[in-house]
This record gives C-alpha cells, sequence and structure tokens, in this order.
C-alpha cells in the first residue's frame, strides 16, 4: 500500500512539475522579435523621446494579458536597457541588466 501511495505522489508530482514548465513555455511564445518598421509610430515617437541616445535597438512585440505591448533592448552608452510601451505609445516601465 506504501508503495501504491509513494507511485501515485510521484505522478503527481512530475505532473506538477511539467504543468509549471508549459507554463512557461506559453510566456514566451507571446514575443517575437520584429523590424523597426512594423513597431507602430506611436511607441516609436514615445521611445525616440525618452531615450534618444539609445543604440543597437531591438524590438519585441508581445500579447500579455490581453494587451499588445513592444519591448525595446537597447544600449546607452554601455549599459543594457529595456523599456516596454503600449500600442498607444505610453511608457510602462523600463529596466537594466
Amino acid at each position: 500500500m506504501k508503495r501504491i501511495f509513494l507511485a501515485i505522489a510521484i505522478g503527481f508530482s512530475v505532473l506538477a512539475v511539467q504543468s509549471c514548465n508549459n507554463d512557461k513555455n506559453d510566456k514566451a511564445d507571446n514575443k517575437k522579435e520584429i523590424s523597426s518598421g512594423n513597431v507602430p509610430e506611436p511607441v516609436k515617437t514615445a521611445f525616440n523621446a525618452k531615450y534618444a541616445n539609445a543604440q543597437d535597438v531591438k524590438w519585441e512585440d508581445a500579447h500579455e494579458d490581453n494587451k499588445q505591448t513592444y519591448k525595446a533592448k537597447f544600449m546607452i552608452g554601455d549599459k543594457k536597457m529595456k523599456a516596454e510601451f503600449t500600442e498607444n505609445g505610453e511608457f510602462i516601465k523600463e529596466s537594466s541588466d
């Protein structure tokens, strides 16, 4: 009986871990790199106003919580930066590495 209970517990543990991994993969699939030509003008305008000295800008579009967002990865000097905007050009957040 103990062996059966142990086997069931291990089975549920494996399923729980696999479920967590699938959630991470689903979130990763919601992002894709895009060219700057595919970034809406309000987003580019807001980005350029806030980060005039940005270099090596790469864009991603993402769907999070049923909202379209645009994320820029870029350099300012020797600092790696990220910034996120709504499709209307509203600033959401920034981070640095």
